[in-house]
């Protein structure tokens, strides 16, 4: 019965993505002629079947650009980075429409070191790390029976090389994954909010925020969410008034 029901739903998926492909360049013939909303309409009718992908999310992107909605515009060129975080073109066009927001967070300097890592865990997707790590880890176990079973003349720095390597290719694909999938961030739909010291709309005062603006969310209480900026600010929050990337 399961089997059935897999084979229902990958037929199901399979005609869903071909009749996609002919919504999404008529959506893109509206963005053409510069009817912006019906290409949205078309582009959330995609989306709401279940379909990501960095070129749809960038779309939808430039498309709330053009009609000057700046969360909805932020919003998915955030969703195109975590995709894909060296798509060139959403992050150029993502700094251009932080420009138009009220909020000018300055991130903390990041340490030399942190920004290294950064850099080098981007140069790959999470998964070419992956595999890299294991490409390297299996490579090592072989050549080392290999110079056991017929004596291969190796030397212990090459299985030393190839362990180090191993080890930091597991340790930028951990640090991918933990960014896509344990780190949660949003962006703030409303005009005007006022974030609290505590989960109580009778808690303290500590700063405003405004539409469009990047939050990370560290914890949550019933709805309230605990939150975090770039500049080390903290504070609490109704959930309903951002969505999450």
């Amino acid at each position: 019965m399961k089997k059935i029901a897999a084979i229902i739903l990958f037929i199901f998926s399979a005609n869903f993505l071909f009749a996609a492909e002919p919504l999404f360049k008529q959506a893109n013939n509206f963005y053409a002629a510069e009817k912006y909303e019906e290409a949205i309409l078309l582009y959330d009718s995609i989306q709401q079947n279940g379909l990501q992908s960095e070129e749809l999310f960038y779309n939808i992107g430039n498309t709330y650009y053009k009609l000057q909605n700046w969360p909805n515009c932020i919003l998915y060129y955030e969703k195109t980075l975590k995709l894909d975080a060296n798509h060139e073109d959403a992050l150029h066009n993502l700094e251009l429409a932080q420009l138009k927001i009220v909020d000018k967070i300055d991130p903390i300097p990041s340490l030399f070191f942190e920004k290294w890592m950064d850099n080098l865990t981007l140069l790959l997707p999470f998964e070419s790390w992956a595999i890299l790590s294991l490409i390297l880890l299996w490579t090592t176990l072989i050549l080392f029976v290999l110079r056991k079973v017929v004596n291969m003349n190796l030397s212990n720095r090459i299985f030393i090389l190839l362990i180090i390597f191993s080890a930091f290719a597991f340790v930028f694909a951990n640090n991918q994954f933990k960014q896509k999938t344990m780190q949660k961030s949003a962006i703030i739909f409303s005009s005007s909010l006022v974030i609290k010291s505590a989960p109580s709309f009778s808690a303290n005062d500590l700063f405003s925020l405004h539409a469009g603006s990047k939050i990370a969310i560290t914890d949550q209480i019933g709805n309230w969410i605990h939150i975090k900026l770039a500049n080390g600010n903290k504070g609490w929050m109704l959930k309903e008034n951002c969505k999450e990337i």
